[in-house]
């Protein structure tokens, strides 16, 4: 708890009276809009702790002893939680801080306090922000906005990244009418025929939380921005929110928060409903250096992912998002993503395609794009890629069905109907004996056969039941988990090498392993010595590690060999906010990537199950190993 508390509440605890703000000002040397803002803060973590009326303030004594017993057990204990208290007191106070004070409140030395400031300035270099120490008081320097972007990723964290529920929200501004600042967007922006989605929702009311927070203590954003004429709607939409929220919440937007608050919109939705947005729109909607950034997004997919998206609706939204994209990049903003972590664990291949895209993005335009902006660009290709995984694993097939009437025609139409997705017939065959001439994956006959084929075959009702209907998707769903299968270990052991597995049981950084799997691959002649380089700048723009896996690469795929170096540790290697057991660096040739598409696609199936990896996990050589991660497929 903050000393400023203690000490309010310690002086209250003695009166036998009401106390003015003045004169607790003038006892404790703070000045009274601290006072009220202080007693606002106690009476938040404690509701009616201290009374207030026209005499002055008094506190709770019944109430004292118990919240003077939980603050004590929720004082801050690893250097994580030191941190991020250290940094929500520095955001919120409106004076330097004492070095004394704080490590009083922790109980801890001065010594592990500045151990501690040293992550806290690490952090607040994220923002742009500078840790200033004079003598003896901290204090944090740098522009508003930038004090309240950490304010939010602070809310974030704290909320277990779950703002996309509003009552989590409610929590984190008690006293604070959160329903009321959704109701004025969401009326407000119906008004105005303005779309958007809940996220982009939910961060426009965070936003807004946030802004009046402050203006209600006292921090005003000054900083001022040239209007766009193109924005001339938004900056109307805003001015009728901001003038609901003031009369409602007794603050004054400044003409840089007007202005700040406009831009968050047009950043955060758009006046054109996308459902009937056409491709040949998208120029005047977004502008021709968005669609040339979309063009060379698309490009780069085909290139490197063999991603090729065509889908009018996706081009439509992937467009929308880069133009808001941009515009949130260029004004500052960030847009929290509450699937970010799920994304990263779950659908590690779908989320390095997105970081592929936010490198292309950063290369045209010089912006670092962050972990929740980049699992919204995951959610965009999700989609087109699951499209493109079904068009290209269909099972061929070859009917035998005696000629009679039309009913082989009923029988096509029927399969197409229901497996169309999955099944590509090649050929409709009326004799046994012709089959043999033809190559599928399967066979569905229609009468019993005399001989058994060498490739996998249903035997079904000329009619077509729905019992046959399942035995045909048995079939196929166990075709294509076999072919998947044997792909999967024919490409595995394409890139794998006896002599890039490694089992360790030493104590390891990051940066040592990566290091030394380098100089090794190196040493092989799979990699130059720009690898490592590269393989650190793929890393710096996302951590590839996922539960206790990692699996780094370069961002661009032009090393001399393809090839997996493997390397197991017992010990555990702290890996950014995860500690992994399994490292998989992989090097790619240009003429490779599709072969580390398929086999990524792979792995992060697998290695998303925990239990696979605790199993994989106890290999004792390269072979047990192979036969381990096939085996879990």
């Amino acid at each position: 708890m903050n000393s400023k508390y203690r000490n309010i509440l310690r002086y209250l605890s003695a009166q036998n009276d009401w106390t003015s703000s003045a004169k607790l000002a003038n006892t404790l040397g703070i000045s009274k809009r601290s006072v009220k803002t202080y007693i606002a803060d106690i009476n938040s973590m404690e509701l009616g702790l201290i009374s207030s009326s026209n005499k002055g303030y008094q506190v709770d004594l019944k109430k004292l002893n118990s919240f003077f017993a939980s603050m004590n057990n929720a004082i801050p204990q690893s250097q994580k939680e030191r941190a991020e208290y250290l940094l929500k007191c520095l955001v919120n106070a409106d004076s330097p801080l004492n070095i004394f004070d704080l490590s009083e409140e922790l109980f801890i030395s001065e010594v592990t306090l500045k151990g501690d400031l040293r992550k806290v300035k690490k952090n607040l270099a994220d923002y742009n922000l500078e840790l200033k120490i004079y003598g003896d008081t901290i204090q944090i320097v740098g522009q508003e906005k930038s004090k309240r972007k950490l304010m939010s990723s602070i809310l974030y964290s704290e909320t277990n990244d779950n703002f996309l529920d509003i009552e989590k929200l409610k929590a984190a501004f008690e006293g604070y009418d959160i329903d009321y600042i959704r109701d004025v967007i969401a009326e407000i922006f119906s008004t105005y025929h303005y779309f958007t989605n809940d996220y982009s929702l939910t961060n426009v009311i965070l936003h807004i939380a946030i802004a009046i927070d402050r203006m209600k203590n006292g921090f005003i954003y000054t900083q001022q921005a040239d209007r766009e004429a193109n924005l001339e709607k938004e900056y109307k939409i805003a001015n009728e929110i901001a003038k609901r929220l003031e009369v409602h919440f007794g603050v004054k937007y400044s003409e840089g928060e007007m202005l700040d608050l406009a831009f968050l919109i047009s950043s955060s939705g758009t006046s054109i409903n996308f459902m009937h947005l056409q491709l040949s729109d998208l120029q005047d909607v977004a502008g021709l250096r968005c669609l040339n950034l979309v063009k060379r997004i698309l490009e780069d997919l085909e290139n490197n992912y063999y991603i090729v998206i065509e889908d009018a609706d996706v081009l439509v939204r992937l467009t929308l998002h880069i133009k808001n994209l941009l515009m949130r990049l260029e004004n500052n903003f960030s847009s929290k993503n509450p699937l970010t972590a799920a994304i990263k664990q779950n659908c590690p291949s779908i989320y390095d395609c997105a970081v592929h895209v936010s490198y292309t993005i950063k290369e045209e335009t010089g912006y670092t794009i962050n972990d929740d902006e980049i699992a919204y660009i995951a959610f965009h290709l999700g989609y087109a890629l699951e499209m493109q995984k079904q068009a290209n694993s269909k099972i061929t097939c070859s009917i035998l069905f005696p000629f009679y009437y039309n009913f082989n025609v009923h029988l096509m139409e029927k399969l197409t109907q229901y497996f169309g997705e999955d099944l590509l017939i090649q050929h409709v065959v009326t004799n046994e004996s012709d089959l043999d001439a033809l190559n599928s994956d399967l066979i569905i006959s229609a009468v019993q056969l005399n001989l058994v084929p060498k490739v996998p075959f249903v035997l079904i009702n000329p009619l077509f039941s729905n019992a046959d209907k399942n035995k045909v998707a048995n079939k196929i769903k166990e075709i294509k988990e076999t072919k998947q299968k044997e792909l999967f270990k024919k490409n595995l052991e394409a890139m794998m090498d006896e002599q890039l597995f490694n089992i360790d049981h030493s104590v390891r950084t990051k940066e040592e392993t990566l290091k030394m799997m380098c100089k090794m691959m190196n040493k092989k002649e799979f990699v130059d010595t720009s690898f490592l380089a590269n393989v650190i700048e793929r890393e710096a723009m996302s951590s590839t590690a996922f539960g206790r896996i990692a699996i780094p690469h370069a961002i661009k795929m032009n090393a001399k060999k393809t090839g997996m170096f493997v390397f197991i540790n017992d010990k555990g290697i702290k890996w950014n906010d995860l500690t992994v057991n399994l490292v998989l660096l992989i090097s790619v040739s240009k003429d490779d990537r599709r072969l580390f598409h398929d086999v990524f696609d792979s792995l992060a199936a697998i290695l998303t199950e925990e239990g696979n990896v605790s199993q994989i996990l106890t290999a004792g050589d390269y072979q047990e190993f192979v036969d381990l991660i096939v085996g879990c497929f």
